[in-house]
């Protein structure tokens, strides 16, 4: 079959030829043929702002309706385009394989099922090249950039300099963000992990699940918000009136139940240093329901062959897990700690929805916030310096890369041999 290799990377790059063509102007065709939805839209726009007396301008009317019609026909043409992509490359392969192969069902087959998986792979890889490498390593270069254009360290350097701005709030954002990506998918899977086990040895561990799975339905800035009450300042007196309304009451529930009084009125996620671990735990409250639940399948497919031998040699319900589901399931653990790491190192939302913006509070997603806010020293280098916290936040992720493309090729091996 290595003889067929040179036909079907000619089949492969006619088909990839057609597509890079047709697709293209067969877009452009289709914008252009529905562009008068964009001034039905406006037209719309302007009668329901008449009939409605909408008190805004009625250009803003018509510019909103006219991004909607625009959003519409995109949404349309882009599914549109993605069932054309299909249907034109699965019949361009069979016709093309089919003439190469002078046929011959084998060898129309094999050049069929060669080129077919990277139809399918084909747009992911695009996408990926597109929103992926080429923004990483742009960010890269810019890194190394100064403002006039030089290749210079000095945005590492003003990162790393004592005696820089930008050194105490990037040393606070390290230190916090590796924080975070040691206790929290640590915290997450051993809850995920306890709550699996013990929800299936009793009756009503399904309702004990759901309840805990709920807060996966809420988005981080709502459970922000609703931790946010919980850790707000306690005490039973007043706040003063402001205008003449109804004076307002601290609802910090967490400390109401430890009896503190209106003097300790800082919000626990305000404490210095120890705010950090009640910013964790908002996001351990949200992600280990995730956990529970990925868990909880992957027990149940634990081979019950080996829990009844464990069990005639006399093995103990912690030997029983420690020694035979939990090994078991090891690549499941893994893939939940991926997930929660990536999840991590992007986390912006809960301490932005929180204010939490001091600098031992700072991750580097908001520090990279707060920088784009407050300093100033950077002049026109700014944006250079916001690639180079970019970069090292990419830094961060490579061990869990470097880790999961080792485990992936050892799992290969073995399943080879």
């Amino acid at each position: 079959m290595g003889s067929y290799r040179p036909i079907i990377a000619g089949n492969g790059l006619a088909i990839a030829l057609t597509v890079i063509f047709v697709l293209p102007i067969t877009a452009l065709l289709a914008y252009a043929v529905t562009s008068p939805l964009d001034s039905g839209m406006v037209k719309l726009g302007s009668y329901l702002h008449e009939t409605r007396d909408w008190s805004f301008p009625i250009l803003q009317t018509e510019e909103r309706f006219a991004k909607i019609g625009f959003a519409i026909r995109s949404i349309i043409i882009a599914v549109g385009i993605s069932f054309l992509y299909f249907w034109l490359t699965n019949w361009l392969n069979q016709g093309l394989a089919r003439r190469s192969s002078k046929g011959s069902w084998g060898k129309e087959s094999y050049i069929i099922e060669s080129i077919q998986p990277w139809i399918f792979i084909g747009p992911a890889l695009v996408l990926l090249i597109l929103f992926l490498f080429i923004p990483a390593f742009s960010t890269l270069s810019l890194s190394f950039q100064e403002a006039d254009g030089t290749r210079t360290f000095g945005n590492y350097a003003f990162l790393w300099d004592p005696s820089s701005l930008g050194y105490e709030q990037f040393r606070y954002a390290m230190r916090n963000s590796i924080m975070w990506l040691v206790l929290v998918p640590t915290v997450c899977i051993s809850l995920g992990l306890l709550i699996a086990v013990l929800a299936d040895s009793v009756r009503w561990g399904i309702v004990a699940k759901t309840l805990i799975f709920i807060p996966m339905a809420i988005s981080f800035v709502g459970a922000a918000v609703i931790w946010r009450n919980i850790f707000a300042g306690g005490g039973i007196e007043p706040q003063q009136a402001i205008n003449g309304l109804t004076p307002s009451y601290q609802i910090g529930l967490l400390k109401a139940l430890l009896g503190h009084t209106a003097a300790y009125n800082e919000p626990l996620y305000s404490l210095k240093f120890w705010g950090n671990f009640f910013l964790m735990w908002i996001l351990v409250w949200v992600q280990t329901g995730f956990a529970m639940v990925i868990f909880s399948a992957a027990l149940r497919g634990v081979s019950e062959d080996t829990i009844e031998a464990a069990k005639i040699d006399g093995a103990n319900p912690f030997q029983m897990f420690f020694r035979i589901k939990l090994p078991q399931i090891y690549s499941t653990v893994v893939v939940v700690w991926t997930t929660l790491v990536i999840l991590v190192l992007k986390m912006f939302d809960i301490p932005y929805a929180l204010s939490a913006n001091d600098d031992d509070k700072l991750l580097l997603a908001t520090m990279m916030e707060n920088a784009r806010n407050n300093w100033s020293v950077g002049g026109d280098n700014v944006e250079n310096l916001f690639a180079a916290i970019a970069v090292m936040l990419m830094v961060t992720v490579l061990p869990n890369m470097i880790f999961n493309a080792r485990r992936l090729r050892r799992e290969q091996k073995e399943l080879g041999h």
